[in-house]
C-alpha cells in the first residue's frame, strides 16, 4: 500500500524515471571508456593525415559515397590529432546527446501538454527500445566510422522536434531551418535519405490533396529533400562501390530478386520487432488519447491525417529502406544502417499509433482511455522481464562486471606498443583473448579490432606500415 502510494506522487515518479534513465545508461557509459579505434578508423585516419582534411571529401565523393556531410563526420577521426582518449569520450557524450533528443522529441509531439514525469516516460521507453532492438551496438555507438548514421539519428529527432512545435503555424524562417536541416541529414547516410524524401513528398502531396490547394512552403521542403537526395545518389564514388569487386554476386541489378528480398527482410526485420512495439502501443495509446481530450483548436494538427496515408507512406518508407541495398550489392543493408530503419521504424510505428487513436476518437469510434490501470503493471513486467533476457542489455553489464571490456582495452594499449616499438616492417602479434560484444564487432573470420571489412587487416596495416601475424 506504501509503494502505491509512493508511486501516486508526480515528483516520485519523475525521480523513479531518473533512477530508470540512470540503470539503462549507466553499463553503456561506462563501456565507453575501454573503446579503442577499430578497423576502418585506421583507414580514414591515415587518408585524412596523406590528403588532407577536404581532400580527403573530394577523394571519397568521387570513389566511395555520396555521403557529404558522412564524410564530414568521419574525417574527424580522433586519432589524426594523436588522440585515443577521444575514442573513449564521444560514445558516451552522444548517449547522453541521444537522451536530450528523445526528451526533446517528446516534449515537441505532445505540444508540452503532458506532466514531467509522463513525458519522460515516453522518452524512456522509446530509447529503451530502440537499444533492445539494435542489431548492433558496437557498430552504432562505439566505432567512431559509423557515426554518419548515429549523428543523423540524434539530429533526427531535434530536427522532427523543431517541425511539430512549429507546424500549426511554419514561417518562411521554419522552411529555411528546416531545408537546412535535411541537406545535412540527406547528405549523412542513405536510410535517413530515403525517409526524408518520401516523408517531405509525402507531406506536401496529401497535405495539398487533403486542403485542396497546393502548400508552397512544404513544396519548398520536398523540392530541397529531392535535389540534394539525388545529388547524393547520384554521386561518383556510390557508382564506384557497387561496380567494386567487392560485390561479385550477379544479382546486382536484379529486379525480381530486390522487390521479393526488400519484402523478405522487412517483414522479419518488423516481426521481430513487433512484441516490444505491440507493448509499447499499450503505453502509447492513453497519451494519445490524453493529448487528443486536451487539445486546443489549430493544435496537433500533424496527427489529423487519414491512418490510410499514413500508414501507406510509412510502409513505403520502410520498404524502400532495403531495396537500394539490395539493388546496388545484393546484401541487406550493414548492421549500422540497420540500427538506422529500426530507428525510423520506432518513430514511424509510435507517429501511426497517434494518427490512428486520433482518427478514432474524431470519429467517436473508441472513448478516451486515459489509464491503464493495472495493465500497467504488466507492461512494466514486460519492459523488465525485456531489460534481464535482451542480449543487449545483458553483455553490456556482462562486459563491464566480468572486466572483459577493461582487459581488452589493457591488450589493445599493448598491441599498440608493440607496434610502434618494432621496427621489423613484420610484427607478430597476440590474438585477441578479450572480446566484449557491446563494443567490438566479433568475428571468427578476422581479427575484429584491427581487420578492415573489405581487406583482412587492411586498415591498421596500412596505418601503422607493418605486417601483422597473429600468434
Amino acid at each position: 500500500m506504501t509503494n502505491s502510494t509512493w508511486l501516486k506522487s508526480a515528483d516520485n515518479r519523475v525521480k523513479l524515471l531518473i533512477f530508470a534513465f540512470t540503470i539503462l545508461l549507466l553499463p553503456f557509459v561506462a563501456l565507453s571508456f575501454f573503446t579503442f579505434p577499430t578497423t576502418d578508423d585506421y583507414c580514414h585516419t591515415l587518408t585524412v593525415n596523406d590528403m588532407g582534411y577536404w581532400a580527403y571529401q573530394k577523394h571519397y565523393w568521387l570513389t566511395w559515397s555520396g555521403r557529404y556531410i558522412g564524410t564530414l563526420i568521419s574525417a574527424t577521426q580522433p586519432l589524426t590529432y594523436g588522440s585515443y582518449f577521444g575514442y573513449k569520450v564521444a560514445p558516451a557524450i552522444l548517449l547522453l546527446i541521444y537522451v536530450h533528443a528523445f526528451i526533446t522529441f517528446a516534449k515537441a509531439l505532445s505540444a508540452n501538454k503532458l506532466p514531467t514525469w509522463q513525458t519522460a516516460l515516453l522518452a524512456f521507453l522509446m530509447l529503451f527500445v530502440f537499444i533492445a532492438e539494435m542489431p548492433s551496438v558496437a557498430g552504432y555507438i562505439y566505432w567512431y566510422t559509423g557515426y554518419y548514421y548515429t549523428v543523423a539519428d540524434i539530429s533526427t529527432l531535434y530536427l522532427l522536434a523543431y517541425f511539430f512545435r512549429h507546424y500549426p503555424a511554419i514561417t518562411a524562417q521554419n522552411i529555411i531551418v528546416l531545408s537546412l536541416g535535411l541537406i545535412l541529414l540527406i547528405g549523412m547516410n542513405e536510410y535517413t535519405l530515403v525517409w526524408l524524401v518520401i516523408l517531405c513528398g509525402s507531406l506536401f502531396f496529401f497535405k495539398s490533396i487533403i486542403d485542396k490547394k497546393l502548400h508552397f512552403k512544404f513544396l519548398v521542403l520536398s523540392l530541397v529533400a529531392l535535389v540534394f537526395g539525388v545529388l547524393s545518389v547520384t554521386a561518383p564514388g556510390n557508382a564506384a562501390r557497387a561496380e567494386s569487386g567487392l560485390y561479385p554476386t550477379p544479382l546486382k541489378y536484379n529486379l525480381l530478386f530486390s522487390l521479393k528480398s526488400s519484402f523478405t527482410w522487412e517483414f522479419h526485420n518488423l516481426s521481430k520487432m513487433a512484441p516490444a512495439l505491440c507493448v509499447l502501443t499499450l503505453v502509447l495509446i492513453p497519451i494519445a488519447c490524453i493529448l487528443y481530450t486536451s487539445r486546443k483548436p489549430g493544435e496537433f494538427g500533424f496527427f489529423f491525417v487519414h491512418p490510410a496515408f499514413s500508414l501507406l507512406v510509412f510502409a513505403i518508407a520502410l520498404y524502400l529502406s532495403y531495396f537500394p541495398s539490395y539493388w546496388s550489392i545484393a546484401e541487406p543493408p550493414n548492421l549500422r544502417g540497420q540500427c538506422v530503419i529500426n530507428f525510423w521504424t520506432l518513430i514511424g510505428w509510435t507517429f501511426n499509433v497517434f494518427v490512428i487513436i486520433f482518427w478514432l476518437l474524431e470519429k467517436e469510434r473508441i472513448r478516451p482511455i486515459l489509464s491503464l490501470g493495472v495493465l500497467s503493471w504488466v507492461v512494466a513486467f514486460y519492459f523488465f522481464s525485456l531489460y534481464l533476457s535482451n542480449f543487449n542489455y545483458r553483455s553490456a553489464w556482462s562486459d563491464l562486471l566480468t572486466g572483459r571490456a577493461a582487459r581488452y582495452n589493457k591488450e589493445m594499449i599493448a598491441r599498440t606498443e608493440l607496434v610502434l616499438s618494432t621496427k621489423e616492417q613484420q610484427v607478430t602479434v597476440p590474438k585477441l583473448k578479450n572480446m566484449p560484444y557491446t563494443i567490438l564487432n566479433v568475428t571468427p573470420d578476422w581479427d575484429p579490432a584491427w581487420a578492415s571489412v573489405e581487406v583482412n587487416n587492411g586498415c591498421a596495416e596500412w596505418y601503422f606500415k607493418k605486417k601483422f601475424f597473429y600468434k
